[in-house]
């Protein structure tokens, strides 16, 4: 069954890819800061469209561990540009380690960006809002640089680092394409 969601949410992320706003793909090399901690490779697939006078993203990110294992969430979310900022509600889902002790949990974050020259510079935090207390508690604070490359592509390098029950360290690259 777990299976089954994780399928359908990338299918509606890949599917809905012509109607969106943009897609994007990362990788990053995370470093656990936590000892006994694993390394590990996370893929983030981003998709994001206006509705109805708020931005929308879905994102879907899978980690491999080194040594084995994997971990997959998925998180909608939703926000509202005032000023500079973005301020953001959403909802996540974590399947847990290779699929055991799955839960959900709420979003609430900001994030803002602004042009450099032909660059665009982003910034933000985000923090899980859980409803049981057994459940990890995570903020992630990242920042990074997007450049153009075509009219609609853009590579993007940025870094990040989670405090709280998950500590961990990242750094990633990726492209966006808008739509």
């Amino acid at each position: 069954m777990k299976k089954t969601l994780l399928t359908a949410l990338i299918a509606l992320g890949f599917g809905s890819a012509q109607a969106a706003g943009f897609v994007s793909y990362d990788l990053d090399q995370v470093k656990a800061d936590a000892k006994g901690g694993k390394d590990s490779q996370a893929h983030y697939v981003r998709v994001g469209a206006p509705v109805m006078g708020l931005n929308t993203m879905m994102q879907l990110r899978t980690a491999s561990f080194d040594g084995g294992g994997m971990v997959h969430s998925a998180e909608f979310t939703a926000s509202k540009q005032i000023g500079p900022l973005s301020p953001f509600l959403g909802v996540g889902h974590d399947l847990g380690f290779n699929g055991s002790k799955s839960f959900q949990y709420g979003l609430v974050g900001v994030s803002g960006g602004m042009p450099i020259g032909k660059l665009y510079a982003y910034a933000g935090a985000k923090t899980r809002v859980n409803w049981d207390d057994h459940n990890p508690k995570q903020t992630v604070t990242f920042l990074g640089v997007s450049a153009p490359l075509t009219k609609d592509l853009s590579a993007n390098i940025g870094v990040s680092k989670s405090t709280q029950d998950i500590k961990e360290s990242a750094w990633g690259l990726g492209l966006r394409k808008s739509f």
